[in-house]
């Protein structure tokens, strides 16, 4: 099993509203995820911190695979060039496991522990920094995670 971080920018797709409203994400795969991977998912600026704690559900899936997302595009132009470009596309089904809210899980945080800089693309995350996580979520209250 190996633990990523996953880039997203809420002003092209609302992520954290299709994540709540279906409990997974499918997302285009470019990168080799394999079931049960744990990803992190990671708002960008200027938020600029982790959101979520997802596990590997399904990979190499084609679009037609994947949950109609249409409603959740903020950008007609992000959508056009999805739908162009979907067939030639594998993706990724991230489930829902936690919604990291509490602090601590900011990217200053995350730098202080090994996280070389902000994440612009999937990697994978190194053992000092998964570490810190781990144990910053382990110590949070479960009242800091609400179940969609």
């Amino acid at each position: 099993m190996e633990y990523w971080v996953r880039a997203y920018n809420h002003k092209q797709f609302r992520v954290a509203d299709f994540i709540r409203d279906h409990g997974f994400i499918d997302w285009e795969m470019t990168h080799r995820y394999a079931v049960g991977d744990i990803v992190f998912l990671y708002l960008t600026a200027p938020d600029s911190r982790l959101t979520f704690m997802m596990e590997v559900e399904q990979v190499e899936m084609d679009w037609q695979e994947t949950e109609e997302d249409s409603s959740y595009y903020l950008s007609q132009d992000y959508y056009d060039r999805w739908k162009r470009q979907r067939e030639q596309r594998r993706y990724v089904r991230f489930v829902f496991v936690k919604e990291l809210r509490s602090g601590g899980l900011g990217l200053s945080d995350l730098r202080e522990h090994g996280l070389s800089g902000a994440p612009r693309s999937p990697r994978r995350l190194n053992i000092e920094t998964v570490s810190y996580i781990l144990n910053h979520i382990a110590s949070v209250s479960e009242s800091a995670y609400r179940v969609p």
